[in-house]
This record gives C-alpha cells, structure tokens and sequence, in this order.
C-alpha cells in the first residue's frame, strides 16, 4: 500500500493537495487534503508534496483495509464468510456478549444459499429472492425483517472494504413488523399472583418477588449473591448478570448497560421473601455440614452454582399454568413490566422508574414498558370528567351566556328596527370620470 497525490493547487500564500491510499491495481481509498506550505513554484509545491507523501504515517485504517484486500485477493470471500468474520471480530475486541455472538451465528445459518454467494456478485434480485423465500418458509415478520438488516449490514461492510460497490436495497419489500409491547398482568391476574405467593416454597419464591417487586431482568436475578443483599440497610445491589448460551449452561457477566449497575431498596414484600429464602439455604448448609457464605447465589444452590435464567422461566411457566395465571402463558419478564407499569400509572416519575429498571434513557422505559391497557383507559375516564367538568357556583366570564341563550328562546322572533330618518346622511356620490376631469 502507497499513497498517491490527486491535485495540487494554490490557496492564498499556500499549496494544498488532495492524495488518497492505493491498495492495489483495482482498489483505492478516499481522497484526503491536505496544506503542505508555502513554495515559491509548481515545481517547488510539487517537491514538497512529495517529501510529504513520503514522510506520512500509514493511517491503520487503510492498513487494515489493504490487508483485507489482500487476504482476499484472487477469491471472494461469501456473505457467509464475511458476516462470521465481523461478528468474530466485534467478540475479539468486546463489541458484543458471547450470547449476542451466538445469536449472530443462528442468524448466518439461516443466510442459506445466499449466504454462499460471493459478496460481489450479490444482486437485489438476489436478497428480494431470500426474502421471499423466508416468507413462503413460514417465519415471522419479526425474523424476516431481522434477516434483511443481516444482509444490508454484511454488504455495506464489504463496500467499506472495498470488495464491491454499493448496493441500493431501498425497493427490497419485506412484510410489515410492529414490534408488540409486553404487557402487564391484569389487575385480576396481579391479585391472583400475590394471593398464590404463600403457597411458594424453595427459589422461585425469590424469584417472583424480585421480579415482582424490584423489577429486575431473570439473568439478574440469577446472578445475585448474598453480598449484594443488605437485609439491614433493606438494599440490593445489582452489579452483573448470567448469560446464557446455545452449548452451555450460561456464563456470568456485567449488566446490559453502565445504568444497569444500581442499588435499589427492598420493598416488604421482597423483604419477606430474602428472609424466607436465606434461612432455607443456612439450613440446607447446617445440614451438608458446610459453612454458609455471601458468595451463594441468592437463588442458586448451596454448592455455589447460579442457576440458569432458562430454568428459572420453566419454573415460572410450570407455577402459572399450575395456578392458572395470565392463561398459563406468562412469562417471567411481564412479571417486570407490570412492576414498571404499576409505578408509572401510580404518579412515579418516570426519571425514577428508569433508575429502577436500569435504563439509561427515561423515554425507553415509557415507549417499551408503559403500554395503554384497557383498564387504565376506562381508569383515565374519571380523571377527564373531573378536569373537563364546570366548577360548581361558577360565576365567571360566560356564566351569563346560557340565562342569555335560555330567555331569548322563550321570546318570538323581532323585527328589524327601521333605521332613524334624521340619522340618514345624504352622501354625495363621485365617479372617477369626474375626478379624473378636475
């Protein structure tokens, strides 16, 4: 790789020149400008010029682009193959979860025959055949929609590396996606879940109530130890959470995002339910002869082992078809929302909320966790009649008017009044023919 000058001009008392990265015969980089001074000639500017190129520091973005290039010289990697690649490169540098990789991993699978086409000579006839194909094959909206970002995404990294031009994929039709809301238990179903509580005994006790009354996310949840649990001070400290993984049984990790680490107060009803649940492990370990310490998740066994969050949903979905809550198909994160939901609808703010939940931006949490339920509808209705409705005794601006309306109904039709002789005015009457005259 080599840069090379494009232009050179003169600019008031200086010279400054365009030059861009040359790869290889085919492929080339951007123009960049740059002022390299003031030179008597041409002939002087252009010594100048290339004393500078000569001396330039390689820019490691054009390193890597030409390394890529010659990696891939005399064979074009496929969709496939250049997707894995940045995927496995944005989980080397920390970019994203082992868990979002191996999401990232299903989703090349599912590129098919596309995915064996070599990044250059993909057309938009092509990703429109894919997509219909994902259609006619019976997948969601939401996966199909999901699927056309994957390739929109694969061919603009090849275009930032030079392997083809670019694509327009604006036309590509693919079926219409509105994300649903979740939603938030009923207040029948709320009520029947606390009135159930009692009747809970072992981990997913303290698994529906800090999710029930903390709001927190089902890996957080099976990430918490004892140390993060004051039963004095009544606070929970949240600082990681378990991942989960297709070939494992899930891996510990930090929270989504910096607001994901929060200390939160222990309502009572959480507080019940940490007592309940720390006095059923210390007597598990007296009886397993082993000390019990802070390091034991608060939900996990004695051993020290956390419990998986797809574990800890089959013991929710097996309890609420047990008890027939939400129709038996509730899952553990609604149990969050309603938490979310329930305090917004009380007068929580919504700054507050967000805190609780671990959301970094306030309008998120009502956007995804605030949705309009008919009962909070029907509820809004008094609050309408009581700010639409007239003071009682007013006696304001327009109190007069419906007296004013109701008499002038009771009277018949008037009149016109003539109008007054003596008010008439004679009015003398000038044409412009006239004035235009003198």
């Amino acid at each position: 790789m080599h840069y090379e000058r494009v232009s050179l001009a003169r600019r008031g008392g200086s010279w400054r020149m365009s030059y861009r990265a040359v790869y290889d015969a085919e492929h080339k980089g951007d123009r960049k400008w740059a002022t390299i001074g003031a030179a008597a000639s041409r002939a002087e500017a252009e010594h100048l010029a290339a004393e500078y190129l000569y001396n330039l520091p390689r820019d490691p973005e054009d390193e890597r682009r030409a390394e890529a290039i010659e990696a891939t010289e005399g064979r074009m990697p496929t969709v496939g193959e250049l997707r894995r690649d940045d995927i496995d490169h944005a989980l080397a540098v920390g970019a994203i979860e082992k868990s979002t990789h191996a999401g990232y991993c299903r989703h090349v699978r599912l590129l098919g025959d596309l995915g064996e086409i070599p990044v250059d000579r993909v057309t938009a006839q092509d990703v429109q055949l894919y997509i219909d194909s994902l259609v006619e094959d019976g997948y969601c909206p939401e996966t199909v929609n999901h699927m056309l970002w994957t390739v929109r995404d694969t061919l603009e990294l090849a275009s930032f590396r030079m392997l083809r031009p670019p694509l327009d994929l604006r036309r590509i039709r693919a079926p219409k996606h509105d994300r649903p809301l979740p939603r938030a238990l009923s207040a029948e179903e709320k009520n029947a879940l606390l009135a159930a509580l009692p009747c809970i005994r072992g981990p997913l006790d303290a698994i529906v109530r800090l999710a029930l009354f903390a709001g927190l996310r089902c890996g957080e949840i099976c990430a918490l130890r004892w140390a993060n649990v004051d039963l004095n001070r009544r606070m929970v400290r949240i600082t990681s959470a378990i991942g989960t993984l297709p070939s494992s049984n899930g891996y510990l990790k930090g929270p989504k995002s910096p607001a994901g680490v929060r200390a939160l107060p222990i309502a009572d009803g959480l507080m019940e339910g940490l007592e309940r649940r720390r006095a059923e492990q210390e007597a598990r370990c007296r009886d397993a002869g082993v000390p019990f310490t802070d390091d034991i998740f608060v939900v996990g066994d004695i051993d020290g082992a956390f419990m998986v969050p797809r574990y800890a949903n089959q013991l929710f979905r097996t309890f609420v078809r047990t008890f027939g809550i939400g129709g038996g198909k509730c899952g553990l994160h609604r149990l969050r929302h309603t938490f979310a939901t329930e305090l917004i609808m009380s007068g929580v703010n919504p700054k507050t909320v967000s805190s609780w939940l671990g959301h970094t931006d306030p309008s998120f949490t009502l956007r995804i966790y605030v949705s309009s339920s008919p009962e909070n509808l029907r509820a809004s209705v008094d609050t309408v009649n009581e700010v639409m409705a007239l003071p009682e005794g007013y006696d304001g601006p327009g109190a007069e008017l419906p007296a004013l309306i109701r008499g002038q109904e009771k009277k018949g039709p008037e009149e016109e009044p003539l109008p007054d002789a003596e008010a008439m005015r004679t009015v003398k009457i000038i044409s412009w023919e006239s004035l235009a005259c003198g």
